[in-house]
């Protein structure tokens, strides 16, 4: 398995479609569409399904995104410091954030600490996997959502945790496809794009937006990624109702492409939230985390 191969499918994972992973690899679609069926063949595996409009991915390479991930930072990791023979590296932190924030806050809270000379390495995980890598070390802040009903923070008692900002979680729906979506509720179901279980979001969602469903019918959930980006593509297609950060729904929103259905669907008010280990005395770390600490005490985040 080659670095750029786990890259090739982690920017169709992350960006919804195959023209928009051959965008951001800065490859024209058929040279992306011939690369996606060459690692296919090497591997001997089929990775997307094609049935789909817009293909997407297998279930089974769904299930090891995360991995995936994990080894795509480790290995450009490594390379930095192989290549680092002059220790221009030690000034340098790590951040992991949650998917949706480090598509929407995460740069203008890098770009408050930039003037500080310290190169960040950006991790991007669902919300347990940024806890755990910096439970374990493995990086110095976390940008997480919190939601009061959701799951408890876990290790929270090993944190120190400050509130920077807050979003909220609206429903989101192509304006062009509302009719579908009216003969939906017609039938009495509403369809909607679900977080996995195991994802924070999708606690969200089972325990604090389904129960609030009362009046819509039967909740019909017709697709289930774990990738906001993911859902918000689906949500542009008509597919179904997705529940999006505001942040990241507000031009295609303001444009006229979605409608936010908050006036008759539930929305939430999510907690912006950095975290780090309460030990941690690195002097880089504690400048950044000064700043950020600052930024609590003023408005413009969320």
């Amino acid at each position: 398995m080659r670095l750029e191969w786990i890259e090739d499918i982690l920017a169709v994972a992350e960006h919804g479609s195959f023209q928009a992973a051959c965008e951001k690899r800065n490859v024209s679609q058929p040279a992306f569409s011939r690369r996606m069926r060459q690692i296919e063949l090497a591997l001997g595996v089929t990775l997307f399904d094609r049935t789909a409009r817009p293909a997407r991915l297998a279930v089974h390479v769904h299930d090891q995104l995360d991995r995936m991930r994990e080894l795509s930072a480790g290995l450009r990791d490594l390379t930095g410091a192989l290549r680092d023979t002059e220790g221009t590296r030690r000034r340098r932190i790590v951040i992991a954030s949650q998917h949706a924030i480090a598509a929407t806050s995460t740069p203008e809270i890098i770009g408050r600490f930039a003037d500080l000379d310290i190169d960040t390495r950006l991790r991007s995980a669902n919300r347990d996997d940024c806890l755990a890598q910096i439970m374990t070390r493995r990086a110095d802040i976390a940008f997480i959502h919190d939601v009061a009903g959701a799951q408890e923070i876990p290790g929270s008692d090993f944190l120190e945790i400050i509130q920077i900002g807050t979003e909220a979680l609206i429903p989101v729906y192509a304006s062009d496809k509302l009719g579908t979506l009216n003969h939906s509720y017609e039938r009495g179901e509403l369809p909607v794009i679900a977080y996995p279980a195991d994802v924070f979001l999708g606690q969200v969602q089972r325990r604090v937006i389904f129960p609030r469903l009362t009046r819509v019918g039967r909740v019909r959930p017709r697709l289930e990624t774990a990738l906001t980006l993911a859902a918000l593509e689906f949500a542009r297609t008509g597919f179904a109702v997705a529940w999006i950060p505001e942040p990241l729904a507000r031009a295609d929103v303001r444009s006229g492409r979605l409608v936010d259905l908050s006036t008759t669907l539930p929305s939430i008010l999510m907690t912006l939230i950095a975290a780090r280990l309460g030990d941690a005395v690195s002097p880089i770390v504690t400048d950044v985390w000064e700043r950020i600490c600052a930024m609590a005490q003023s408005p413009g985040i969320g």
